[in-house]
């Protein structure tokens, strides 16, 4: 364009010489007939000048995409890798912000370099009445693609907003006495309940706040694209790459008007290799997939050091907490409430829970009655026996039992995350057994019903678990080994991680940024 500009010129400038000559020859004919020598020169000259002019502009224009593609070729591409890029060359990666602003966290910053960290801060810092808020971690996916642009696969955003709005509900009718129900998130909407509380939500209210938690999303995924397409210089690409972002929304009361949250949101990405999903499509659980699962871990029951039902009831847990647990937890273990990273942490005790080695921690509780009344009366001779497992502190739990069913403890118990909704839709898609309305046993466990055990979170979706302990008990003083996987195969395991894969990146919202770098 500035080519072209510039030859415009020059032809005017020319074009006016001209008729300045022909005019004053005009004038005068005496200097028509007698032109100097030296304008007929000037007159040649420019004439060639505008030929050899033309003629290197349109070599120019033939010529500069080709130099242009050379040069951009001599530069590290921004093709994607045929294998996966170490999630830690981004580690240093976080951020934070809210409806007005973004900001960078340096990873100097212990205290909110994780999301952990960053929801215990404002806690902290803001109080157990306003510092608490519902949140929701979603999966966010980064393909980089070749024309400095970033696919971002955002897995169940539809799921986490609904999920996030209910449990905002039932966290502020806790909180402020409310007497609005957490609602049914499930059938897609919220469903609210006006009572004689002062604080009323509303759908409105709750599609203004998620328009401003969409706004903070763009902004976090813009300035991870920066990240991600800074990063690819030092590589050269081969094939396809992709980032997991662990992408987390707090919501949390505004001080000025409780039913209205406070949005705010943390990125940093996750230290984990993405998994390939495979092309199978058999209904056959006992199908083995080729799909690279992550490697398989312990996991330990959260039992008390005394079997005592009264020392169980005391432990941090998601259902039935006590009232004072209840006014910072949430009256329900369906709502995903910030103050559950601070008060789990007893039951990630590295001397007891969490020693090297175990990479999660099951919640457990005991049996119902026929009359649905939970009893602490058992004798401690079968008091492991009649465990109910629930989930992970961060993950939930499934069992794969030998005749094909796959047993996951019921909503209500549990969490619903994302990476559960897809699997329970999978294999009700595919009409196999499963059963999501009773917890696994540890008295199934013993009676050798059980063949594979995997939990589940939405970033790490399918995780593999080898083996179960207990902690040391009364006489004991080392754990005990309660359940082994009896191979390393995982066939079932495999062949749901894949389906679900495959599901999750169908159903994900695709949002594409540009980065200028």
């Amino acid at each position: 364009k500035m080519s072209l500009t510039l030859y415009n010129t020059y032809c005017c400038l020319y074009q006016s010489i001209i008729v300045l000559f022909v005019h004053s020859s005009s004038a005068n004919s005496h200097l028509q007939r007698e032109l100097s020598f030296r304008q007929h020169l000037t007159l040649q000259l420019m004439m060639i000048a505008r030929h050899y002019t033309a003629l290197l502009l349109s070599t120019i224009s033939v010529t500069a995409p080709i130099l242009c593609q050379a040069f951009y070729s001599s530069r590290p591409q921004h093709q994607p890798f045929k294998t996966a890029l170490r999630n830690d060359d981004l580690s240093s990666f976080c951020a934070e912000a809210d409806i007005q602003q973004i900001n960078q966290i340096p990873q100097s910053d212990s205290t909110s370099s994780s999301a952990r960290g960053w929801m215990e801060h404002i806690e902290q810092r803001d109080g157990p009445k306003y510092g608490v808020g519902a949140y929701t971690v979603l999966r966010c996916d980064a393909t980089l693609q070749p024309e400095m642009n970033c696919e971002w696969k955002i897995w169940g955003e539809k799921f986490h907003m609904d999920r996030l709005s209910s449990s905002f509900q039932t966290l502020t009718t806790n909180l402020f006495g409310a007497t609005e129900s957490a609602g049914s998130f499930y059938g897609g909407g919220i469903t609210s309940m006006s009572g004689m509380g002062s604080s009323v939500h509303t759908e409105s209210m709750f599609t203004d706040s998620i328009e401003e938690t969409q706004h903070v999303m763009t902004m976090l995924l813009e300035q991870a694209t920066k990240s991600v397409c800074a990063n690819a210089y030092n590589f050269q690409h081969e094939g396809s790459l992709t980032h997991t972002l662990m992408l987390t929304i707090l919501w949390t009361p505004s001080s000025s008007q409780q039913s209205t949250p406070l949005v705010r949101g943390h990125a940093a990405f996750a230290a984990i290799a993405p998994s390939q999903p495979s092309t199978t499509t058999t209904n056959s659980i006992d199908n083995e997939s080729h799909l690279s699962l992550p490697t398989p871990i312990t996991a330990c029951v959260a039992i008390p050091n005394q079997l005592t039902p009264e020392s169980l009831s005391i432990l941090p847990r998601r259902h039935g907490m006590n009232l004072n647990l209840q006014r910072q937890v949430g009256s329900s273990a369906s709502a995903k409430v910030s103050s559950w990273c601070r008060i789990r942490r007893p039951l990630e005790d590295p001397n007891r829970y969490k020693p090297p080695g175990v990479g999660e921690v099951i919640l457990v509780r005991k049996p119902e009655t026929e009359r649905g009344t939970n009893i602490m009366t058992y004798s401690n001779d079968n008091f492991i026996d009649t465990l109910e497992l629930l989930e992970g502190l961060i993950s939930n739990l499934f069992v794969v039992y030998k005749d094909g069913t796959v047993r996951t403890a019921p909503v209500g118990l549990v969490l619903p995350g994302y990476a559960r909704h897809l699997i329970i839709q999978e294999l009700n898609e595919r009409e196999m057994k499963v059963d999501s309305s009773n917890p696994p046993t540890i008295q199934d466990m013993r009676d050798g019903l059980w063949s594979e055990v995997f939990v589940t979170s939405a970033i790490r979706l399918v995780v593999p678990v080898e083996r179960i302990i207990m902690p040391a008990t009364g006489a004991n003083v080392n754990p005990l080994i309660l359940w082994e996987a009896p191979n390393d195969e995982y066939r079932a395991t495999r062949m749901i991680q894949s389906a679900m894969y495959q599901r999750g990146c169908r159903q994900a919202t695709v949002k594409n940024v540009v980065s200028y770098i």
